[in-house]
């Protein structure tokens, strides 16, 4: 080949050359840029995940997910919640006598737990979960100890729930029996029944039973006079009548434990309309006569058996004027006007029910509580009282009263002081002392005697009589105030109620009648002046020994 022809084909080829290699590059560049930015994109793509919404609601379609070995792969959470339900269907019951009681379910809760770990953020891998069986067991064991709810009771004794007037007979409950449901033993059969795939067992509790302490025969055997207290009243038939009455509102009365009973509530308002008579009340410190007069004796009684039978009043106060029927400083005084007053007040804080039982037959009232021993055997309980002071009595008070004989005087109330009382409650054991508590105060006022007279000089023209000497014995029987035993409180006004009667004792005359002054009538009269004594009949308080009911 010449030389030409050498160049030519030297240039033809560089040429060819030239064309070539910009057309192969372009090739190059076609092919693997493109492999390249597919390559590049998945990376590019998950620099940009955190930021791009995904679907919670399915799962991805190639990792296997089971739960306890129930498949869910590809399953969406509606769909996973659903066949876990169907799956893990709970039905396990207790069953005792004729009750079919459903236990709560455990497993609920751990499927909402593993479902929420699951669709959480995606699942990328093949897993498998199960149930925290720990966890499922502290939910059966609460679950047990709320269920034991429906099972455990105390047992109940047999007590008095009330009291038959005519025929004179107690009622007692029947006793029943206590449950204990045994909650480990129960949870031990739940979980059971979780680990074994027994999701409908009937399971059968397994029960303590506790008998009661004291059954009916027993109640009736266990139940006496555990307080009692006797007064004597007068021979007044208002009064007495009145007194009848409260006795009525209170017998058999029962008070349950924790229970308070209301003097006041119980005899409700003593008006007229109740049948209640008028008697003798003072009001303001004069005598007069008000509906109710006497029931005050009735409270009084009733506050002695409280305080023998081992309770503690929660209300009680005293008489303006201190009664005879009683020992100072041991009085209950009462007033109603329909709405409060003054009233006595206690609460049974024994265990057991009690019953108020009342009696008035000859003049003897007997109130007594009826109930199962608060104190030990032994122990009593009685109340002493001292005076702590005295305010001296007011002058006495002279009135006329034609109705006695000419130039006589008679004394039909005597003064009394005021006084000072402080009680105690003592407690002794076998006959000895061994306690002694402050009760309450007792403030009584003071009372002027009462001297009645008459000096009326008798008419010149009538015919002479002698005066009268000075008899050996009492000319007649003067009408005289009673024992005060009721405050009743009327427009506001305290009063104070008594039995007034005929030949009957005032509160404080005890002693002889005294004579007036010497100058009190003209001197030529005074050797005139024969002392009228009006007859005596003592009230009070009598025998505290304890009887069956």
């Amino acid at each position: 080949m010449n030389r030409l022809q050498t160049a030519v084909l030297s240039r033809g080829f560089v040429l060819s050359l030239a064309v070539l290699v910009p057309v192969l590059t372009f090739a190059a560049w076609t092919v693997f840029g493109k492999d390249r930015r597919e390559t590049k994109q998945p990376s590019a793509s998950a620099a940009y995940a955190p930021d791009a919404p995904m679907e919670a609601s399915s799962l991805p379609a190639a990792p296997a997910v089971t739960v306890q070995g129930v498949d869910l792969t590809g399953l969406d959470r509606s769909a996973a919640e659903k066949k876990l339900t169907e799956a893990f269907s709970w039905d396990v019951s207790v069953v005792w006598e004729n009750d079919r009681l459903p236990f709560p379910n455990p497993l609920e809760p751990e499927i909402g737990r593993i479902l929420d770990e699951i669709y959480a953020a995606g699942q990328s891998s093949s897993e498998n979960y199960t149930f925290d069986l720990e966890a499922v067991e502290e939910r059966i064991l609460e679950a047990a100890d709320e269920f034991a709810g429906r099972f455990d009771r105390s047992p109940e004794n047999s007590q008095l729930v009330s009291y038959d007037r005519e025929t004179g007979k107690y009622q007692y409950s029947k006793e029943v029996s206590g449950l204990r449901l045994d909650r480990d033993q129960l949870a031990a059969d739940v979980l059971a029944a979780v680990n074994s795939g027994s999701y409908a067992a009937s399971i059968s509790p397994s029960l303590t039973i506790i008998p009661p302490e004291r059954t009916q025969a027993q109640a009736k055997e266990q139940y006496q006079v555990i307080g009692t207290f006797t007064t004597k009243t007068t021979n007044n038939k208002n009064r007495n009548q009145n007194i009848q009455l409260a006795v009525d509102a209170i017998d058999g009365r029962i008070l349950k434990a924790g229970e308070e009973f209301s003097f006041n509530l119980a005899t409700g308002n003593r008006t007229s309309e109740k049948g209640y008579q008028p008697a003798g009340a003072y009001k303001n410190g004069v005598l007069i006569e008000e509906p109710g007069g006497g029931v005050c004796q009735v409270s009084t009684t009733l506050y002695h058996a409280i305080i023998t039978s081992g309770f503690m009043t929660t209300e009680r106060n005293s008489h303006s004027f201190a009664p005879s029927y009683v020992e100072p400083g041991q009085d209950a005084m009462v007033s109603f006007d329909g709405y409060a007053g003054p009233d006595l007040k206690f609460v049974n804080t024994n265990t057991t029910s009690i019953a108020l039982r009342a009696n008035f037959q000859d003049n003897l009232l007997k109130l007594s509580i009826v109930g199962l021993p608060v104190l030990e055997d032994g122990v009593k309980v009685s109340i002493r009282s001292e005076q702590v002071g005295e305010t001296p009595a007011p002058d006495q008070v002279l009135e006329e009263n034609p109705n006695l004989p000419y130039g006589t005087q008679q004394q039909v109330e005597a003064p009394k002081p005021g006084a000072s009382w402080k009680s105690f409650r003592v407690v002794t054991k076998n006959g000895e002392v061994i306690q002694e508590t402050p009760l309450h105060n007792s403030n009584y006022r003071p009372k002027a005697g009462v001297i009645q007279q008459n000096t009326t000089v008798p008419d010149e023209t009538a015919a002479p009589t002698a005066p009268a000497a000075p008899a050996e014995s009492p000319a007649e029987t003067p009408v005289a105030p009673q024992a005060e035993t009721q405050v009743e409180t009327q427009n506001g006004t305290q009063v104070e109620a008594q039995g007034g009667a005929q030949g009957e004792a005032p509160d404080s005359a005890q002693g002889e009648p005294t004579v007036g002054a010497p100058d009190e009538l003209p001197n030529d009269l005074q050797s005139a002046l024969p002392t009228v004594t009006p007859a005596q009949t003592q009230s009070g308080p009598l025998s505290t020994t304890p009887t069956n009911p």
